[in-house]
């Protein structure tokens, strides 16, 4: 039995249509900066140290904001929030159940995300990229 026959032609397309556009979204940190660095138009020196760079401070901004909020939040339902509750101490109910919420669908508006903070980065950088490559000497 396919996949076909398993979930429909319709179903089966949306399927794919959803995972192309997953992939296209997790691919943003490499693809935007790629388009925006080889432009004819506008091409930015040493394109491929600027679409490195580019990836890099993208999932640079995604692990900070996983190390300060999410590694927290998670320590504090897995570790703290049990003791309390025992104790019979308030321990931030509505603080558990959505760290618990974000914790199974995280993965959701994540590369929507790293598509806002890619083309958030390269916008502010290109603009900047002529002096950096000058600076870099």
């Amino acid at each position: 039995m396919s996949v076909v026959e398993l979930f429909g032609p319709g179903l089966f397309a949306m399927l794919v249509l959803v995972a192309l556009v997953y992939l296209l979204l997790s691919l943003a940190p490499v693809l935007w900066p790629a388009w925006r660095a080889f432009r004819r138009r506008d091409r930015l020196p040493h394109p491929f140290l600027f679409v490195g760079v580019v990836t890099g401070l993208s999932y640079g901004v995604m692990s900070f904001y996983v190390f300060t909020f999410a590694v927290p939040v998670e320590t504090y339902t897995v570790f703290i929030a049990p003791q309390l509750q025992e104790a019979g101490i308030p321990h931030g109910e509505a603080l558990v159940r959505m760290s618990n919420w974000v914790t199974d669908y995280w993965w959701v508006p994540s590369p929507l995300m790293l598509l806002a903070a890619t083309v958030w980065l390269t916008a502010w950088l290109a603009r900047r990229w002529d002096r950096v490559c000058d600076a870099l000497g």
